[in-house]
């Protein structure tokens, strides 16, 4: 083609080809900027979103540390479970709202029933007291004598019979309480009436694959609510196949709310062993969350409720891990991403020797539990209880420490109904959660009686060696109020060890009598200095105080008493008899041997007798007293040692005279050791010159209004050089602390020293006479 053929491109074209051109830089401008738009100032938000969409995180639990005792045996462990568990927030608000009203109006009805029942027993009480008191008096004086003449033996006889009668009297009025409040019961939860359609349709969804029917799956729901509003409820927590467990992930959606996780459970190999000092382990509460100690932890996580889970939960706490899970599009698992591993917590190691622990609990399930009929508190009319302590007196280390009755753990935490926990561990079982041994305040009986011969002795009141005067009782004030030994047995005139021996009421009503005159409540101030209406430091939570009463006590009591009075609109809340009364003669007598509105636990007698020990060839004119102490170490979980808990220095109590302590103790040996002594046959055959026993019996009246059941104690301290010890007991309806308190101590002494059952038999003699406690 020649140049000529060449045309020029005419206005039209070259406007349509500038047209074209603008709108395509147009269009991949749009696009360009909407690139830029996503890449550079929506990127991170879809890099989340994608991570999100691609990856779950999973919880993995981390299991809390062992807790072993002083030789490293182990005392709570773990134990793995696969859990499939509801989430709390899972759980409709008008299933919550349900469960909760029920869970109140089931409580406020248990509660009338048993106190329906109580005034049941109380009926008949007062209707036997009335048949007591028509008799003549000729025949309350054959009574009297008929009972001063009864040997332990025939004593515990007795108060086993009434014991049996007590337990008619209780399961009578229960039945009796709840057919009469019979219209008055809740109706239970239903599943089928009750529950929201959501929740109903999730729980028969998961029904067949659990293998447990709906209806059983909602009452676990309702108990787990009705205890932990907030928390997550265990639907199963056994016997979960690796199938289940796959199943349920790899189908979340079709289940909202349903999680399954490797939990780890804690595990009690010697069962309902020391089960109140442990405590227990549950679901973080709202309230706790907001804790700054839990700073960090998260809703469904277990940390310890109580006990010694609780006081030292910081380093049993183990670290939870977690693990990022791959997942599809429908939110199926496909591979793990990454895992952070899970960290157990410390391990806590105590001064309990395991030996001694067995012994003194079996020896209680001697003489109260299955074996003696599972004996009932004729003053309260539930299960009989007690407790046992054991303190090597050097340092304050607890060696053993239990309260019966007594529940397994392994039973009653988990998937049991709201019913069933309460049927186990309420008042009609005998409270058996409850730590007897920090937090059962009692009337110890003659055990105070070192108390009161180290007042008498500062004030001069007494010396070792005076006599104090004999007679089965005395009389004071202008009544002639009579204070009598037990049985009104006249022991005869000693001086101060003689009274401990033979444990003379008498000797010490006529010192307290005389105290009470003294300037700045010599008693009282003595008894302080004991340890007792304090703490003693343990470290366990909820440890009771006790009392030491005096007149600012009464006059507070009587305070307490009107404002009751007044804030319910009632005639008398039965705080005290006489709103205007002091504290009178009859009240610092009555003191003087551990009576009286006097109140001490277990531990504090311990710690008491604690305080007499001095170590074999250095005595001391003074008292040391230890502050008594659970956790020895922290260590790794493999038994590396991370940190020692030093014990606390004892605390010195200066007695003005040398010889003082020594009487005492002189007479406390006398009690186990010769033939009047008040606990001299349960230690026959003893090796007294090996590990003398320095001992003393009590026995507490512990009345209501129509009666008066013994309370039984005893507390020893033999101060061997390698392994000294002191132990208390006590036993609820016990009768003489001789008949029970005794042998159980005495076993216990028995383990600790390795002596032989046949020459030492830790036994009351049939033969033995009254005048012991």
């Amino acid at each position: 083609m020649s140049s000529l053929d060449r045309r020029t491109p005419t206005p039209q074209l070259a406007l349509r080809v500038a047209a074209f051109g603008i709108i395509a830089f147009g269009v991949f401008a749009i696009l360009f900027l909407r690139l830029w738009f996503l890449q550079i100032l929506q990127g991170d938000q879809y890099l989340t979103e994608a991570a999100s969409n691609g990856a779950r995180v999973v919880r993995v639990a981390a299991p809390r540390g062992n807790i072993v005792d002083r030789n490293r045996k182990p005392l709570v462990e773990n134990e793995v479970a696969t859990v499939v568990t509801l989430q709390a927030d899972a759980i409709p608000a008008e299933d919550r709202s349900a469960i909760a009203n029920w869970g109140q109006e089931q409580g406020q009805y248990d509660v009338s029933v048993t106190r329906l029942a109580d005034q049941l027993v109380k009926q008949r009480q007062d209707a036997d007291a009335t048949v007591a008191a028509r008799r003549t008096s000729a025949q309350k004086r054959r009574l009297t004598r008929r009972i001063a003449r009864e040997t332990p033996t025939q004593s515990k006889a007795r108060q086993e019979r009434e014991s049996r009668r007590a337990k008619r009297y209780a399961d009578a009025a229960d039945r009796e309480a709840t057919s009469r409040l019979k219209d008055r019961e809740p109706k239970p939860l239903r599943i089928s009436r009750d529950a929201s359609p959501i929740l109903r349709s999730l729980l028969e969804r998961m029904s067949p694959l659990l293998g447990v029917s709906s209806r059983t799956l909602y009452d676990r729901v309702v108990a787990s609510t009705v205890k932990l509003p907030y928390g997550g409820v265990a639907l199963k927590s056994r016997k979960v196949s690796p199938g289940l467990r796959n199943f349920l992930l790899e189908r979340q959606a079709e289940f909202p709310g349903i999680t399954v996780t490797k939990e780890y459970l804690r595990r009690y190999p010697y069962g309902g062993l020391a089960s109140q000092i442990f405590g227990n382990v549950g679901q973080i509460s709202q309230d706790q969350l907001k804790e700054a100690k839990y700073r960090g932890l998260k809703a469904g996580q277990l940390i310890g409720q109580n006990g010694l889970e609780y006081e030292y939960n910081s380093f049993l706490q183990g670290r939870d891990g977690q693990q990022m899970v791959e997942v599809d599009a429908q939110g199926r698992p496909t591979g793990k991403v990454s895992e952070q591993q899970a960290t157990q917590g410390n391990r806590l190691q105590l001064s309990i020797d395991l030996g001694l622990e067995k012994t003194g609990q079996f020896a209680m399930s001697k003489f109260i539990g299955p074996k003696s009929g599972d004996a009932i508190d004729t003053k309260t009319n539930y299960r009989a209880g007690g407790s046992y302590v054991a303190m090597d007196p050097r340092n304050g280390e607890i060696l053993a420490m239990g309260s019966y009755p007594t529940v397994d753990l392994n039973t009653i935490y988990g998937t049991i109904s709201t019913k069933r926990y309460r049927r186990m561990v309420g008042k009609r079982a005998g409270v058996p959660l409850l730590n007897r041994a920090i937090q059962g305040q009692y009337a110890i009986g003659s055990t105070f009686k070192p108390v009161t011969a180290l007042a008498g002795l500062s004030t001069g009141v007494i010396t070792p060696q005076k006599v104090g005067p004999g007679g089965a009782c005395i009389k004071v004030g202008r009544l002639d109020q009579e204070f009598c030994n037990s049985g009104k047995e006249d022991l005869g005139s000693s001086d101060l060890e003689g009274a401990l021996q033979v444990s003379s009421d008498v000797y010490f009503y006529t010192v307290g009598a005389a105290l009470y005159s003294k300037p700045n409540k010599p008693l009282q101030t003595w008894a302080g200095l004991f340890g007792y209406g304090k703490d003693t430091g343990i470290d366990l939570p909820g440890e009771a105080s006790g009392v030491i009463p005096d007149s600012a006590w009464r006059k507070k009591r009587n305070e307490e008493e009107l404002a009751c009075r007044k804030q319910r609109g009632v005639a008398n809340c039965g705080t005290v008899g006489d709103v205007n009364g002091g504290f009178l003669l009859g009240d610092n007598i009555n003191l003087s041997v551990g009576q009286g509105d006097f109140l001490a636990t277990p531990l504090q007698v311990a710690t008491a007798y604690a305080g007499l020990y001095d170590e074999p060839g250095k005595p001391t004119q003074d008292l040391h007293f230890p502050t008594p102490q659970l956790g020895m170490q922290i260590q790794k979980a493999d038994g590396e040692l991370r940190q020692k808990f030093d014990t606390k220095g004892r605390r010195t109590v200066q007695v003005g005279d040398p010889t003082w302590k020594q009487h005492i103790l002189n007479g406390l040996h006398k009690v186990t050791s010769t033939p009047t002594g008040t606990a001299a046959n349960v230690f026959t055959g003893w090796d007294q010159s090996r590990f003398p026993v320095y001992g003393k019996t009590g026995t507490a009246q512990r009345c209501n209004d129509s009666l008066c059941p013994d309370q039984a104690w005893f507390a020893a301290m033999v101060p061997d050089a390698e392994r000294p010890i002191v132990v208390v007991a006590t036993v609820e309806n016990g009768g003489f602390g001789t008949t029970t308190a005794a042998p159980i101590v005495c076993r216990m002494l028995r383990t600790w020293y390795a002596q032989d059952k046949r020459t030492a038999p830790c036994e009351p003699l049939k033969s033995e006479t009254n005048g012991t406690e």
